[in-house]
């Protein structure tokens, strides 16, 4: 993300109350106005995932309007205990089980641990993942001296914490302590259904959305541009995994490149990487196919390229597509999840089936084949950024959730 920096040291006593921030670049806060907010995560910067990164962004928007950002997050040997990263105070103090069933247990109870010894210095916990987040929190919140908890699951599907959450031991139990928790923000229609399915009372959920730097992500020349095979260019972003189905791209693209010429980046890495390229190679398309392995950012390729492609078979609301749509190129993605929300209805991008690949084919070679579609599509995408998925306008709808459920107001009525 824009604006990153390595973390700087910031070793703080544990439960001191953080050095206050009462002038910020938006003007005086009042200690009064002054949020202090804990997000809750798994991992956390550097791990670059999309919660990570969604988390960092916001928690760094939030630091420059004048707020307090305290992350509680797992240990690990080669990162300090204690940083800084953009005003953002990190504890990385959940020493975890590698030990298959033990994971879960060691990681709730490190994380109670920590907001224990943090109680002082915040007054709303905010998680950014949801199966084991929100049962630390659940089980925590009598012992938070009243302190809201808000719950925001990552993702929906099979690979989504509901679902993974039914698939768990225990699974009566955990969902009654889930849903335990103050509030909690679904990203996408897809996740407020499934987690009211598990017995959220709708006057806990609350609409919510991912935001994007829409100054770091936005059209214009490519420094990467001659280091990449000919126009066409077709991108994906993000990681290399079985949920981002790219099967599908390798199974079309002898037909897509046959009919447009086009070439395949990969941009990002992941556990799928080597048998990916394998699958590049049987399917003779090896030329066409370029994998940039881990990227510091995406933006360069993103402006590089001619159309964007999410094929997934679950998302939350993927910080890829929304950082494709600030670019204001033509998005193609799986009729899933958060991509619904993000474009559709109306004319902001393309959402087909994830297994239909006929469709696939047929979408991807009429985008960059016809320049006036491509042209209307980003366009139409841009727009939908700037009016409703920007940083600064998705962190203002946060903070007047933030206030409402410190003062003690149901999530479900924030804009009555």
């Amino acid at each position: 993300m824009s604006g990153l920096r390595p973390d700087s040291s910031a070793s703080d006593e544990a439960g001191q109350a953080p050095a206050s921030l009462s002038f910020s670049s938006v003007g005086f806060m009042s200690e009064r106005s002054r949020l202090r907010i804990c997000y809750v995560v798994s991992h956390f910067h550097p791990m670059a995932s999309g919660a990570e990164r969604q988390a960092l962004a916001q928690g760094i928007e939030l630091v420059r309007r004048g707020h307090d950002v305290h992350v509680v997050t797992r240990a690990y040997p080669d990162l300090p205990r204690d940083s800084v990263v953009d005003g953002v105070r990190v504890h990385r103090w959940v020493a975890t089980s590698s030990r298959g069933p033990l994971f879960g247990l060691s990681f709730v109870l490190g994380v109670i641990r920590a907001l224990l010894k943090l109680r002082p210095a915040f007054d709303l916990i905010h998680t950014h993942q949801a199966l084991w987040e929100s049962i630390a929190t659940g089980l925590a919140r009598p012992v938070l001296q009243g302190a809201p908890t808000l719950v925001q699951p990552a993702s929906s599907g099979y690979f989504g914490e509901a679902e993974e959450m039914a698939r768990t031991k225990g699974f009566p139990f955990l969902r009654r302590v889930a849903i335990r928790n103050t509030a909690f923000a679904a990203i996408s229609e897809d996740i407020e259904r499934q987690w009211l399915g598990l017995g959220v009372p709708a006057r806990k959920m609350i609409r919510m959305a991912s935001g994007v730097d829409a100054v770091q992500f936005q059209p214009g020349p490519s420094a990467v541009e001659s280091s990449l095979p000919s126009r066409p260019r077709v991108v994906f972003t993000g990681r290399l995994h079985p949920q981002k189905n790219l099967d599908l791209l390798f199974d079309i693209w002898p037909e897509v490149t046959r009919r447009t010429g086009a070439s395949l980046l990969l941009v990002g890495d992941g556990v799928e990487r080597d048998r990916l390229k394998e699958r590049s190679r049987e399917a003779g398309v090896s030329d066409r196919v370029v994998f940039t392995g881990s990227v510091p950012s995406p933006a360069e390729y993103l402006r590089a390229a001619d159309a964007f492609v999410l094929p997934s078979v679950a998302e939350g609301m993927s910080n890829s597509l929304l950082e494709a749509m600030a670019t204001a190129l033509p998005c193609l993605a799986s009729a899933i999840g958060g991509n619904t929300d993000l474009l559709g209805p109306g004319d902001a991008g393309l959402l087909i089936p994830s297994q239909d690949r006929p469709a696939w084919t047929d979408a991807i070679c009429r985008v960059v084949t016809d320049p006036d579609l491509s042209r209307r599509l980003g366009s139409a995408a841009r727009r939908r950024i700037d009016e409703a998925y920007a940083l600064p306008v998705v962190v203002d709808r946060y903070v007047a959730l933030y206030r409402r459920l410190i003062a003690g107001e149901p999530a479900s009525l924030l804009g009555s």
